[in-house]
């Protein structure tokens, strides 16, 4: 009696469910914005398509049969599901304008990600993407990020560079302890001390090769934590130390009962940096100049770190 020939649309399932809900044709059909005879047309089709009967007279009313009670069943939980696609679609699409994608790694609670939302009306609309910092640059190559911000001591090559701040690297010290009052701290003061690191890794121009390694005094107890706010509430608790870029530290939350100290001989400089790829449209560059104005901003702003100071309120 019926041949099958493709699967049904929308609007069969939709009617399905409202025969299933109303019981008759024609009240089905009204909740479907639908004439009478084109609702019957649509049914008539699904039908055809299924290669089945899906309803029945019953009476004055309508029945589903076996596969129609199935196909209703469904239908309601398809029907949700399309809504939620066509809204999150909405939202996806919504956010497509003007949208540039910023790679952040452990350095995410820095004052730069609040600011860069801020005072900028004319400008891209910046999303923070959070990456480990071993993946940031190939986040920007692959095309899943337009822009990738971190401090970095040498600069990436085959993408484009634009430095947006000097910066050195402190120790990050419970206050009120014996290395909270030094001037700086050795390599020998700090190996015995728990330290907290956001990667395993070493990374060429940071605290282990060029402060730890160069002493051969390496930390004895060595905790990974890949969360910049909960490593400086372990240190303030007096659980341990760390190292990091200085401006990351000045521009955090407050936290009171952590000192930031120099470390001993010579810096060791870093540049926050944004990157992104040699061919990126005008729109990636104005986000670039946005942050380093950002960055210009706070760092005129900074006061000097004075030879031990703690993580000041605002900067």
């Amino acid at each position: 009696m019926y041949a099958l020939h493709m699967s049904l649309e929308r609007i069969h399932l939709q009617l399905l469910a409202a025969i299933k809900q109303y019981g008759r044709l024609g009240d089905a059909a009204r909740a479907l914005h639908l004439s009478a005879s084109a609702a019957s047309h649509r049914m008539a089709e699904a039908e055809k398509r299924m290669g089945t009967a899906l309803t029945v007279p019953h009476g004055r009313t309508i029945r589903l049969t076996a596969a129609g009670e199935h196909l209703a069943d469904h239908a309601a939980e398809i029907e949700r599901d399309w809504e939620r696609a066509e809204l999150s679609a909405r939202w996806i699409g919504g956010g497509e304008l003007k949208r540039i994608r910023v790679a952040i790694g452990f350095y995410d609670t820095a004052g730069w990600l609040i600011d860069a939302y801020s005072g900028f009306p004319d400008s891209p609309r910046l999303e923070l993407l959070r990456y480990s910092d071993a993946h940031l640059l190939d986040a920007v190559r692959n095309g899943d990020a337009d822009l990738a911000v971190a401090p970095r001591p040498t600069l990436p090559s085959g993408l484009h560079n634009v430095v947006l701040s000097e910066d050195v690297l402190v120790a990050a010290v419970p206050e009120g302890s014996e290395l909270a009052s030094a001037e700086e701290l050795t390599p020998a003061q700090l190996y015995e001390q728990t330290f907290f690191t956001s990667d395993y890794q070493p990374t060429q121009g940071f605290e282990f090769r060029e402060f730890f390694l160069q002493s051969g005094m390496i930390p004895t107890s060595v905790i990974q934590i890949q969360s910049l706010e909960v490593m400086l509430r372990l240190v303030g608790a007096g659980h341990g130390v760390t190292i990091q870029p200085s401006l990351v530290l000045a521009w955090n939350r407050p936290h009171d009962d952590v000192r930031i100290v120099p470390l001993a001989d010579r810096p060791i400089a870093l540049n926050w940096t944004a990157t992104h790829g040699i061919d990126a449209p005008t729109p990636v560059g104005e986000a670039t100049d946005m942050l380093a104005e950002v960055f210009s901003r706070h760092s005129a702003n900074r006061q000097q770190l004075p030879a031990s100071g703690a993580v000041s309120r605002g900067s």
